[in-house]
């Protein structure tokens, strides 16, 4: 397991030490470190091959190399796992505090990181965990390409009101976080025509297991788990016909 730690993470850690706050970082980045050992346990199992864990200020990012084309609860069940090893690690402290094993100021401690890093992960901003469930839940419903540019639309929509709001006291740890997460934003959009011409080049060179059959006339309204038959010029043309003529061409 490679773990990395981010230049952000690193700073914001030698602040910690610096103003003599040494428990509080053991105690953060162990709940960031348990939270990604969930997300990389999953992964292993489920085969989505992970490779690597970076940890940033506000929390941990699991890189995998699994296909585009993976069956979405599959990927569910990877994302929700952080949250239920972190949430696990916090019921671990709990009963070692009831116990009087953990004393009552590191508990305090830990029980505002948990809550604060739970709260953050779970808002619908990329790259956070509650981004990575609202995309998958939406791409049930939505075409792929479609689902990726409502990631970048909503992740900037809730910045903008958590900004507007002043839910977080802007400070430098504020200003590191909000650079991240911009930089992550702007490479993701980025990223989308390749991301999308990556899913199709999965479905038309792999035998990719789907449910379910979807009338479309246009390529950029397709699917992650639908099979799709395309209307053109009032003839049906298959996936893998449509697929073919594309990347043929591109050829």
């Amino acid at each position: 397991m490679k773990i990395t730690f981010h230049y952000t993470y690193l700073l914001i850690a030698i602040s910690f030490i610096i103003t003599g706050y040494f428990s509080n970082l053991i105690i953060f980045t162990s709940i960031i470190i348990i939270h990604e050992i969930g997300h990389y346990l999953l992964a292993k199992i489920t085969k989505l091959n992970p490779t690597e864990i970076i940890i940033y200020p506000f929390g941990g990012i699991t890189k995998t190399s699994h296909i585009i084309n993976t069956k979405i609860n599959k990927e569910l069940v990877v994302a929700i796992s952080g949250i239920v090893f972190q949430t696990i690690y916090y019921l671990f402290i709990t009963i070692l505090y009831k116990h009087n094993i953990v004393r009552e100021y590191i508990y305090n401690i830990f029980t505002t990181y948990y809550y604060h890093l739970l709260f953050f992960n779970l808002l619908p901003i990329y790259p956070l965990d509650g981004m990575i469930i609202l995309n998958l839940l939406i791409s049930k419903l939505l075409p792929y390409k479609l689902t990726m540019k409502l990631n970048i639309y909503i992740s900037i929509i809730t910045s903008l009101i958590i900004l507007i709001t002043n839910y977080y006291k802007f400070n430098y740890t504020t200003i590191l976080i909000i650079s991240v997460i911009v930089t992550n934003i702007i490479k993701y959009h980025k990223n989308i025509d390749y991301l999308f011409n990556r899913f199709l080049l999965e479905r038309y060179l792999y035998k990719i297991p789907l449910k379910g059959n979807k009338i479309i006339t246009k390529i950029n309204t397709m699917y992650k788990e639908k099979y799709h038959i395309f209307m053109h010029n009032n003839h049906y043309l298959t996936e893998k016909q449509v697929l073919k003529r594309r990347f043929n061409r591109k050829l």
